[in-house]
């Protein structure tokens, strides 16, 4: 595996080299304005942006598919339609925020967002903000956030798009715009469902004796409607409306070491988000106010029918209303303030309905944000940002953020940018209230984190190449973590109890080059993350200075794509190190340990254009050489496996 690796890497670094150096006598480095083609709010941030064509071949997946395949960032699945969830630089995945259009969607209970019920075709724009680069946004991302916005198009006044995909194991998907309306008022209309069997097969090596078997229990669809409505006034104000609606039920497999009674055992999502907002935009100064309701609700399901016994029965609903308001003022061409300021209220209620255990709380607060902004020459900008937060009747005053990007000559487009930060995450009301286990005098998970990062640029009408490279260091105090109970009893509770250290580099490029007919393209990410607990005691607690678990070192993926005549032949390359699954890092028979593994993906498409109306139809195989894999230990993922969609566009 480390061969394969190696080799990922050379890829990647021996494609950017070689075509960098083919063109060293044709670039006019003075014409080249890095700074100029960036908003001054983004000056001093990592911030990764998959393009476009990531975007469209991820079109009929999840957002959990997208970050994975088109980004350096660590996806924890449960498999095929299950829960997803991210990890930035080695943080659990409550340490990562989730934005709609500003507005929050992780859960107030648990902490979370789950990526696999996310679909990218409701989203226009994704962006990833690492570590400190978060504090720009929002509070609470130790290892980072991911926005996902949603624009109009106002040079269109119809078109209709539908998008229809057949896949393996009796998946099918479909989706649907609709977007008319005139240069005042436009109406935005989206409709997507998925259902699958899921019923692939695998080899499990998780009993005794192993053998060759197929899911079970694993079928599971969702469908959902993003309605959007937008208003562009005469005094350059924006108003919008959007209500996103959707569902889901999904029957969750048994683990291949089961070998128990046949359990029934399902969960179903009901999610419901609505937000208005207003923008306006001058020369000098704009401001941005959005308030929204995010409501959840929960039901899981466990049971055993061959004894007519119910395990548990629980419902858990949370109502989320945030309110922001952003205002942006530009004092001369040198000097930008940005102030924000959010008010957030949550509800939540959790019912058990076989143990009584439940509990009703809520909780208030709110935020304010002070950015300064300096462009004091086209080769150097800065920002200086401070937070404060309330909640809980608990008060952080000062949490500080900064940072600035420096062209290091005015000859080569060579992109200085270090980033420092405190950050804090304050814990789930579950953390707090949860029966039995739940800790109300935990304190709120503190983290100071840096990054530095140096990126190249340049462009001709030929050959276009973008890389960055980015080492961090992140210490994350008073780690919360769930553990068996200190009394002895038979439940586990949260504590404060782990001081983690996170410390590694990524690596992005992207690069395409036009020969005639012919265009290539080739993009790929890779990164390196040591993360460890430093606290516990050798004599102890073996944990200590091993990599946490369900954390891959090494994470990487790669791609690239030749398109002719209408026609794109892509592959795609995603690689996954190993990881543990206990603490100590043991490996045994009994310690079990996820190894490393590939997954390569081909595609083929074709389009077909005729005046307004256009057609593609895409031909895949994914897993292609049929890795055997878990992401999650016991946890059996596909083998190989074929999809089959047509997109049709209408424009006018």
């Amino acid at each position: 595996m480390r061969v394969k690796l190696l080799i990922l890497m050379f890829l990647m670094l021996t494609f950017t080299t070689v075509e960098a150096q083919n063109l060293t006598d044709t670039i006019h480095i003075e014409e080249v304005k890095v700074l100029a083609k960036r908003k001054v709010e983004e000056a001093g941030l990592k911030l990764t942006r998959p393009d476009s064509m990531a975007r469209i071949a991820t079109l009929t997946t999840s957002l959990s598919e997208l970050i994975s395949e088109y980004t350096p960032v660590f996806i924890k699945s449960y498999g095929r339609g299950s829960s997803a969830t991210a990890s930035f630089r080695g943080t659990a995945a409550t340490h990562t925020q989730v934005l709609w259009n500003g507005m929050n969607l992780n859960s107030p209970m648990n902490g979370i967002a789950d990526l696999s019920l996310l679909p990218v075709f409701f989203t226009d724009d994704v962006y990833l903000l690492h570590g400190g680069s978060s504090m720009a946004e929002s509070s609470g991302a130790l290892g980072g956030s991911i926005h996902l916005n949603n624009q109009i198009n106002w040079d269109t006044n119809l078109e209709l798009a539908g998008l229809f995909e057949t896949s393996s194991f009796q998946t099918r998907k479909t989706f649907v715009r609709v977007l008319l309306g005139g240069g005042r008022l436009k109406s935005s209309t989206r409709l997507f469902y998925e259902g699958s069997e899921n019923n692939f097969p695998y080899y499990n090596y998780g009993v005794i004796p192993q053998r060759n078997d197929t899911l079970e229990n694993a079928d599971y669809w969702k469908g959902g409607i993003l309605q959007e409505f937008y208003y562009r006034s005469f005094n350059s104000k924006i108003m919008s409306l959007r209500i996103w609606f959707q569902k889901s039920d999904r029957n969750l497999p048994q683990l291949m070491s089961y070998e128990g009674s046949e359990r029934e055992e399902y969960q179903n999502d009901d999610q419901l988000r609505v937000q208005y907002d207003i923008k306006k935009y001058t020369d000098k100064f704009n401001y941005h106010f959005f308030t929204g309701l995010n409501s959840t609700t929960l039901n899981y399901y466990r049971a055993t029918p061959e004894f007519n016994f119910v395990n548990e029965n629980s419902k858990s609903k949370e109502n989320g209303f945030q309110n922001h308001l952003r205002i942006f003022r530009e004092f001369n061409e040198k000097t930008y303030a940005t102030v924000s300021a959010d008010v957030n209220y949550y509800q939540v209620q959790i019912t058990n309905k076989i143990n009584g255990e439940d509990y009703k709380k809520d909780r208030f607060e709110t935020s304010l944000l002070i950015n300064w902004h300096m462009k004091p020459s086209d080769r150097f900008a800065a920002f200086m940002l401070m937070r404060s937060e309330n909640y809980d009747n608990h008060v952080e005053p000062f949490i500080p953020s900064a940072g600035f990007e420096w062209q290091v000559t005015k000859r080569w487009p060579l992109l200085l940018k270090p980033n420092v930060a405190r950050n804090y995450h304050k814990p789930t009301l579950n953390d707090l209230y949860w029966l039995p286990g739940g800790n109300s005098d935990l304190l709120p998970e503190d983290g100071y984190t840096g990054d530095l990062s140096l990126s190249w640029q340049t462009e001709n009408s030929h050959f276009q190449f973008d890389s960055e490279i980015t080492g961090f260091v992140s210490f994350i105090d008073n780690w919360i973590v769930w553990q068996p109970s200190q009394s002895g009893a038979y439940y586990w509770e949260a504590n404060n109890v782990k001081e983690v250290l996170s410390r590694g580099a990524e690596y992005r490029f992207s690069a395409g080059k036009n020969l005639r007919n012919l265009e290539l393209k080739s993009g790929g990410n890779y990164s390196y993350t040591h993360t460890t607990n430093q606290n516990a005691m050798r004599s102890v607690d073996k944990s200590r200075g091993k990599q946490l678990i369900y954390i891959p070192k090494h994470k990487g993926n790669l791609f690239a794509a030749a398109s002719v005549k209408n026609f794109t032949l892509k592959f795609d390359m995603e690689y996954t190190g190993k990881r543990y699954t206990n603490s100590s890092n043991e490996e045994s028979e009994f310690e079990r340990v996820l190894n490393p593994y590939w997954l390569n993906k081909v595609s083929l498409d074709k389009m077909l254009e005729i005046s307004s109306f256009r057609m593609n139809i895409k031909f895949a195989v994914e897993n292609i050489f049929n890795e055997d894999y878990q992401s999650i230990l016991w946890r059996p993922m596909p083998g190989r496996y074929y999809s089959f969609s047509m997109a049709l566009n209408y424009k006018k």
